[in-house]
């Protein structure tokens, strides 16, 4: 897991290279963001980090990624590619796994009614296991560069995940959302993967980071077998 004190420290350096890149001062860099002189002093020094939506702003003023500021290298990012084998059209295949509409906090996959089955691929099976994997109704924008909207992510069963890996997440009582999952020091930072600006990283620190379940990591992607490209 990462340190959140050295997580701090990299952010304000991070923005006071930005800042001082872009000609700005402390005060003028303040006045773009709606806060104060002290609290860009602040987060330069690393004794505080920035709101997600400040973190936010500034990825928009200074044109990078969100993962820029809270990623623990540059290279770092919210693109980051599956692996070679992870991207595949539907193949003839004698297995096929249970695909749900939404999965709800509380309750068993087991317990779930199913949407519908999907055929996997013979070396999705083989490397992971037919009883382990489950498919999950990809709705919305939100992890578009990875997953499009009406696809399957085909996921792994584990309730517990590497930090940068993407996987299917249950947040407070909701319905399962899949995110990748950045883990601090002190909790969780989970991570859209999109090309719309509207989704933003949200931090969850402490107690609320303990209403964070992890219930599959995504091992593919597939689209349905009436998708049209």
């Amino acid at each position: 897991m990462y340190d959140f004190n050295n997580i701090r420290e990299s952010v304000g350096k991070k923005i006071k290279d930005k800042r001082t890149s872009f000609d700005l001062t402390q005060e003028q860099l303040a006045e773009k963001l709606g806060v104060s002189k002290g609290s860009i002093s602040s987060w330069e020094k690393g004794r505080t980090a920035p709101r997600m939506d400040k973190v936010s702003q500034m990825a928009e003023i200074f044109n990078v990624p969100w993962s820029y500021f809270v990623s623990e290298s540059e290279e770092t990012s919210l693109s980051t590619p599956l692996p070679p084998d992870a991207i595949t059209r539907i193949t003839a295949s004698n297995y096929k796994i249970p695909v749900y509409g939404s999965i709800s906090a509380g309750i068993p996959l087991e317990a779930i009614e199913n949407l519908t089955e999907t055929s996997v691929p013979d070396h999705v099976i083989l490397k992971h296991g037919e009883d382990k994997l489950f498919g999950l109704l990809v709705r919305g924008d939100s992890m578009n560069k990875i997953v499009h909207d009406g696809h399957y992510a085909i996921l792994c069963k584990t309730d517990r995940v590497e930090s940068g890996e993407v996987a299917a997440v249950i947040v407070n009582g909701y319905d399962a959302t899949l995110k990748r999952v950045m883990l601090l020091d002190r909790g969780v930072l989970l991570e859209p993967s999109s090309y719309n600006p509207e989704h933003t990283p949200k931090m969850y620190l402490d107690q609320e980071a303990k209403d964070i379940k992890v219930i599959g990591k995504l091992v593919a992607v597939m689209s349905p077998p009436d998708f049209k490209f």
